[in-house]
């Protein structure tokens, strides 16, 4: 009776048991697919070259984004939604990054379900969607607090611009405008 009740539940949890939804469900997802060799031909190099063009960061493409929530007992309908973003290759051989030099925030009417209270409210969603797309050599990544990437600048910077212009007044002060710290020093005196 045992080996009976043992062999139930060993077909129930196995039976019961959901795949997990960050690896894949086949072996065959994880083969890395090899590149079949042609002969190359006018057809091939026009096919590529318009590959590549289609490929290159220039205007904004739609993408697919999910709307998060803040609370987890909310939920959002829609759940996601199409947006402009700046995607692409910058330079063929993938230096540089596609970032959006000019943005608008639209606002995404939506339907919010609160769990706890089983109630329904409308809202509106900001999205930032992109404009126009240009190429960056830097990657906002790459920016170290409290400095900002700046994508119209292409550049990192420091986001209290008013600090700064105050500080600048004050050099006959004895002061200086630290960039890579954004913050206002005393000058140090050569002896």
């Amino acid at each position: 009776m045992a080996r009976f009740l043992l062999c139930f539940v060993l077909i129930v949890v196995v039976a019961g048991h959901k795949h997990h939804p960050k690896f894949p469900k086949n072996a065959e997802d994880y083969i890395i697919p090899v590149p079949r060799k042609v002969a190359c031909s006018g057809e091939n190099a026009r096919e590529r070259d318009n590959i590549i063009e289609k490929s290159k960061c220039g205007e904004p493409k739609e993408v697919f984004e999910y709307l998060k929530m803040n609370a987890p007992h909310e939920q959002v309908s829609p759940r996601a939604v199409w947006v402009k973003r700046c995607v692409g290759l910058c330079e063929y051989d993938g230096e540089g990054t596609c970032v959006a030099t000019e943005t608008v925030t639209r606002h995404i009417p939506i339907r919010i379900y609160n769990v706890k209270t089983n109630k329904e409210t409308c809202a509106t969603y900001p999205i930032v969607e992109h404009v126009s797309c240009g190429c960056c050599a830097l990657s906002p990544e790459e920016c170290a607090a409290p400095r900002v990437f700046n994508p119209r600048k292409c550049s990192c910077q420091c986001p209290n611009m008013e600090e700064r212009r105050d500080c600048i007044r004050k050099r006959n002060q004895n002061m200086r405008w630290n960039r890579s710290k954004c913050t206002c020093e005393r000058r140090r005196r050569n002896l």
